[in-house]
């Protein structure tokens, strides 16, 4: 009796060339779009981030007459912001610092909060928050 010749199965070179190419497509057509998305993501954070210190600074100044610095903002809320360094707050890559330097005089009826991230020496995002509760857009 002959044997039975077996036919060899599976993927021919071109077909694993192929496989190849469209999940290089696939990749190149998806990272940036989810790099997006975390930039995206980073940014709505810390704008609920200004709306949570507008929050704070709202109760602040109705138990104290007047806004909080940043350090008291800090420390009412727990140290819920960042890390202080000197009059700024630092939280991940972002820096948090009150513009113009506050007097109690001002903080009585006004307080301007910015927020920015720098990436090699350059400010690349910037927002801001005062004491009306409108979150601004300076930089993308």
């Amino acid at each position: 009796m002959r044997p039975k010749l077996s036919r060899q199965t599976g993927f021919s070179l071109i077909e694993a060339i192929m496989v190849v190419a469209i999940v290089a497509l696939v990749a190149a057509v998806a990272v940036p779009s989810l790099m997006g998305s975390k930039d995206a993501a980073e940014k709505a954070a810390i704008v609920v981030s200004l709306r949570s210190m507008h929050t704070d600074e709202i109760a602040f100044h109705t138990t104290r007459a007047r806004y909080a610095r940043l350090s008291e903002l800090n420390e009412f809320a727990g140290s819920l912001y960042g890390d202080l360094y000197e009059s700024t707050l630092r939280r991940r890559t972002w820096t948090f610092l009150m513009t113009p330097d506050p007097t109690n005089a001002t903080l009585r009826t006004q307080y301007q909060i910015l927020a920015y991230k720098m990436k090699n020496g350059r400010i690349i995002s910037a927002f801001t928050i005062d004491q009306s509760g409108v979150v601004g857009t300076l930089l993308p």
